[in-house]
């Protein structure tokens, strides 16, 4: 289980990041807890440019990927502070990243009291309508005389306060189970085993099941993103150590909304040259912490041309590139298939085939003057094409 820890503050020096953290070592068995800072948020404004919003995009995709969220709250003025009021707006402006997720509410305070006001106006917020959130009631977390209770090594020295922190915690982790079951994070059984998996698909060239073609796309070398005719992110493969992280909270999602916000407007203009038919393919590659990064984004058209969608297909490309530095691929150029079809004067293939079919992509098509064959006319090298 995943959860997102919010420090309520942006003090350098907090109890309430202090109890978080202890949590976060005392709770590792039951869940991985990160620790979210709210220092590096600008003030929320409707107005902020896009390209301003960097830590907010952050922020707000450790919202989504976790199960649960866990707020811990000072208390200034018998109320939170202003800094967690801004950073609960831009959970709620243009999104619904809290709605219906389980949330617990923690906090410390000098007092004997532990926050207990904050806590309360911090329930009242999280119930409002825009927000929505599943707050766990009857089970907060108040740490009052926090400067008592922590030893030097920051662990909870109130034996008291450990056990009823353990029991709250422990309340919550079952809570969210229990939502996460009719959350759409159910929909990754779906991903995993389709519903129908006796099912299958009849293609021109033949027929797989709903299983089948599952699992090659979760089998392939790269992993397959797609976004809609109507710039909604709707589809991603269910691949193992994928170079861009997705989840299915961010299915249904623009495209604005689903990446961040400085890679948005070369996003923007790859499907704008999409829809106006100006490009067909756009590549582009990177280094990504020391990994070689291929990414292609292609036009997806129906078969009168019409625009259904952009494809990202995105791999490590690592391994292509030490089998060419080995000479891999000129083994095979001298030794290999490629050779045997080269050397053939009558083989439709050398002039139809593979080989061709990679420079076709980067340049105009030309009419073949070589007499017709069966599969130059009919077979797979034309549908490539």
């Amino acid at each position: 289980m995943k959860l997102a820890a919010i420090v309520g503050t942006n003090a350098s020096h907090s109890y309430n990041r202090q109890l978080l953290q202890y949590m976060q070592r005392h709770f590792a068995d039951l869940a991985q807890i990160e620790v979210l800072e709210i220092n590096q948020l600008p003030l929320f404004q409707k107005s902020l440019p896009r390209d301003q919003q960097s830590a907010v995009w952050s922020f707000k995709q450790a919202i989504k990927t976790a199960d649960g969220v866990i707020f811990s709250s000072p208390e200034y003025d018998h109320s939170i502070p202003a800094a967690l009021k801004s950073a609960i707006e831009w959970l709620s402006y243009h999104c619904e990243l809290l709605d219906n997720k389980p949330t617990m509410i923690v906090g410390a305070s000098y007092g004997p009291q532990g926050s207990a006001r904050a806590q309360e106006h911090l329930r009242q917020i999280l119930a409002s309508p825009d927000l929505n959130a599943a707050v766990l009631s009857g089970n907060e977390f108040l740490l009052g005389n926090v400067a008592t209770v922590f030893n030097e090594q920051g662990e909870l020295t109130d034996k008291a306060a450990v056990a009823e922190l353990e029991k709250y915690f422990t309340n919550f982790v079952s809570f969210t189970k229990l939502l996460n079951q009719r959350s759409p994070q159910a929909a990754l059984m779906a991903i995993k085993q389709p519903l129908i998996s006796e099912a299958f698909v009849q293609f021109p060239t033949g027929k797989l099941s709903l299983q089948q073609i599952q699992q090659i796309f979760s089998t392939m070398p790269f992993e397959v993103d797609f976004i809609d005719a109507t710039d909604h992110f709707s589809w991603f493969s269910d691949k193992a150590e994928r170079v861009h992280v997705r989840s299915v909270n961010s299915l249904g999602e623009t495209v604005q909304e689903c990446h961040p916000p400085l890679a948005v407007p070369a996003v923007e203009k790859i499907i704008s040259s999409f829809k106006s038919g100006e490009k067909n393919l756009v590549e582009r590659c990177l280094t990504l912490q020391g990994h070689k990064i291929l990414i292609r984004y292609y036009a997806i058209r129906d078969v009168n041309g019409h625009y259904l969608g952009t494809m990202e297909f995105t791999g490590n490309v690592d391994h292509l590139y030490e089998l060419f530095k080995n000479g891999s691929f000129a083994a095979d150029v001298t030794t290999g298939a490629s050779k045997k079809a080269a050397d053939s004067t009558d083989s439709t293939d050398a002039a139809t085939g593979a080989s061709q079919l990679d420079t076709a992509a980067s340049a105009q098509p030309t009419t073949s003057t070589a007499p017709a064959a069966p599969d130059t006319t009919t077979g797979a090298s034309q549908h490539q094409e």
